[in-house]
C-alpha cells in the first residue's frame, strides 16, 4: 500500500511540474497597409512602400522593429504568465506611446495590436472580428 501511496505522489508531482511549465502567447502587429494613419496615402497596385512614419514596435526587453508595411508581423514567445510592456517608438527611438498588458486579461494568447495617432495603441483578440491581422 505504501508503494502505492509514493508512486500516486511522484505521478501527481509530475503532472504539477508538467502544468507549471511556461505557456506562450502571441502579438500579432498589423499591417500599415491594412490599418492606415488618418489621411495616409497608399498607392494603388501595390506599388511603392507604404509609410510608417518611421515607427517601430517594442515588447518587454526585445530589441524594436520596424513597423511592418504590407505584411502583419508576428511576435511570438511571450510568457502568459508575465506582464508585459508593449511601446511605439518613433523614428528617433523616443516611445510615442506604451502599454502595459497581461494575456489573464483576454480570453485568447493571440493577441492583435493596430495603432493610430489619434486613438492610440489598440491590443484585442486575434479573431475574425480583427480582419487587419493577418498571423498564422
Amino acid at each position: 500500500m505504501k508503494k502505492i501511496f509514493s508512486g500516486l505522489a511522484l505521478v501527481l508531482a509530475l503532472c504539477q511540474i508538467a502544468g507549471a511549465q511556461a505557456r506562450v502567447g502571441t502579438v500579432c502587429v498589423a499591417a500599415r497597409a491594412a490599418t492606415p494613419f488618418r489621411g495616409q496615402v497608399i498607392s494603388p497596385a501595390g506599388g511603392r512602400e507604404v509609410s510608417s512614419g518611421g515607427l517601430r514596435v517594442k515588447i518587454d526587453k526585445r530589441p524594436a522593429v520596424p513597423w511592418p508595411q504590407r505584411k502583419s508581423l508576428k511576435i511570438e514567445g511571450l510568457d502568459v504568465n508575465e506582464r508585459h510592456l508593449l511601446a511605439v517608438i518613433d523614428s528617433r527611438g523616443k516611445s510615442v506611446e506604451s502599454v502595459w498588458f497581461r494575456f489573464s486579461g483576454y480570453k485568447s494568447t493571440d493577441l492583435c495590436m493596430v495603432y493610430d495617432g489619434y486613438q492610440g495603441i489598440g491590443l484585442q483578440e486575434a479573431t475574425r472580428r480583427a480582419p487587419w491581422c493577418k498571423c498564422k
